[in-house]
Order: C-alpha cells, then sequence, then structure tokens
C-alpha cells in the first residue's frame, strides 16, 4: 500500500445514547490525531454548527468539507471520495465516536496484509448469545492469525467504521451502495428493503460482503478501538487507553 488515508465524518446530530464521559467530538477528534496525523485526515463535518466548522477549520485536515447529508449520505460522500485514490491506497472510514490507542495506526496496516476488511473494534456483541445471531455458546466461529503487534481473527461484521484497500472498495462498491443510499436499477433485487436507509444497514453489509463476494473482515484481539456507547466498549480496551502518541 502507498500511503493511508482517514475519512472522518464528525457531525452535531446524533442518536440519544448512553456514552462514556470521554465521548464528544472534540475529544474523540484530540484522540484520533494523536494516532493519525491530520494530514492524512479528510474529514466530512455533516450538519454541523458554524461554530464546530470553525473549530475544526484550525487543524492542517487533508481536507475538510461541510456538508448536510445525513448518516448513510455521508458516509457513501466519503466512499466516492475514497474511489479517487489509488487502488493499492488504504482508507479507513471512521465515526466520531470512537476512542483509538497506542498501535492503532500499526496494527491497521498489518490487518489489511492478512484481510480484506479490518476493523480495530472488537465488538462485545461476539461474545453474547442473543445479540448477533451467528454467536453461539458466547463466540463466533473465528480464524485466528499473528502480525508483529497482536492476534488477529476472523469476525462476521462490524460498524461503519473500518478500513479497507481502494481496489477492494472499487469491486465491492454496489454492495455498499445497497446498503447506504440504495442500488442502480435491477442490481441485487432481493436486496432492496435495505435501500435509502438513515443509517447504515452495517450488519447485512458486512455479511454480503461475505456471502456476495467472498470478503474476509479482521479484527484484533484485544482492540485498538472501541465505540464510546456504554453497553458496547471493547473488551478490555479503557485498561489499555493510555495518551500517549502513536510512533509508527
Amino acid at each position: 500500500m502507498s500511503q493511508l488515508r482517514v475519512f472522518y465524518r464528525l457531525s452535531d446530530k446524533g442518536e440519544k445514547k448512553e456514552k462514556l464521559p470521554q465521548i464528544s467530538n472534540r475529544a474523540c477528534l484530540e484522540n484520533f490525531m494523536t494516532h493519525f496525523p491530520p494530514n492524512q485526515i479528510a474529514v466530512i463535518a455533516d450538519n454541523v454548527s458554524d461554530e464546530t466548522f470553525a473549530w475544526l477549520g484550525t487543524y492542517p485536515f487533508a481536507s475538510l468539507k461541510r456538508t448536510a447529508l445525513g448518516n448513510s449520505a455521508s458516509f457513501w460522500e466519503s466512499f466516492c471520495d475514497a474511489l479517487a485514490l489509488a487502488d493499492d491506497c488504504a482508507a479507513y472510514f471512521v465515526e466520531n465516536d470512537y476512542l483509538h490507542r497506542t498501535g492503532a495506526r500499526a496494527a491497521l496496516l498489518e490487518g489489511l496484509q492478512i484481510a480484506d476488511y479490518v476493523t480495530l473494534y472488537d465488538h462485545p456483541d461476539k461474545y453474547v448469545d442473543g445479540i448477533n445471531p451467528l454467536v453461539r455458546r458466547g463466540g463466533e466461529v473465528s480464524r485466528v492469525n499473528l502480525t508483529a503487534s497482536c492476534h488477529w481473527k476472523t469476525t462476521n461484521s462490524t460498524t461503519m467504521t473500518f478500513a479497507a484497500r481502494v481496489g477492494t472498495l472499487r469491486k465491492d462498491r454496489l454492495i455498499f451502495r445497497n446498503f447506504t443510499v440504495g442500488t442502480l436499477p435491477g442490481y441485487f433485487p432481493g436486496l432492496r428493503r435495505f435501500q435509502r436507509k438513515r443509517v447504515p444497514g452495517d450488519y447485512p453489509l458486512f455479511r454480503a460482503l461475505a456471502r456476495l463476494s467472498g470478503r474476509t473482515l479482521s479484527s484484533p484481539i484485544p482492540a485498538y478501538s472501541t465505540h464510546g456507547e456504554t453497553a458496547y466498549i471493547a473488551p478490555f480496551f479503557m485498561d489499555m487507553l493510555e495518551g500517549s502518541p502513536d510512533r509508527a
């Protein structure tokens, strides 16, 4: 991979959920920039206030775009922006309520050497029966691999914070369109009930990528990032979180 580009989506709107006290637009972005340099980050500021947009303008991002699209459409906007890059580039799509820890950037690039799609988040729904339909007896069927930084497991799904090579995204673009803003006429007609979602259908998206394109998705164990919602903190993550920047 010749380079990494982050596509970071940020909004002043969102669903009201119970989240960690460390979770805010400013805190999550500042945490993220200790691990990923701002000149590698393209920010989509969707439905933000003038104050938030002015604050974002104080950072030396690769780009800063203001939109009023909503969740699914702003993801599709960032996805289309990623397709302008070379096939061997890595694209990391990030939502604005995640925390990362030291080693995240190096681990992400390692993961893309062994899997088509990579998430740094070890979702706790993979360890509880009755939440994720592919979990049985407190776990999912996985393959475990080892890279220089950590172990990885194949996993059945993740959120819309994930990475892939641009060449892979280009081949899978119509599947992504299906589960975000809707598909082209006549393509995957059996999936049309998932179209035009206000919020992307992340679980059916990753299951479709596996089923229709044979794609693999891996996550590190333990995680290098976590969602900020208190009900879904990655196992052991808060014990490992510290403020030192990445050196990778």
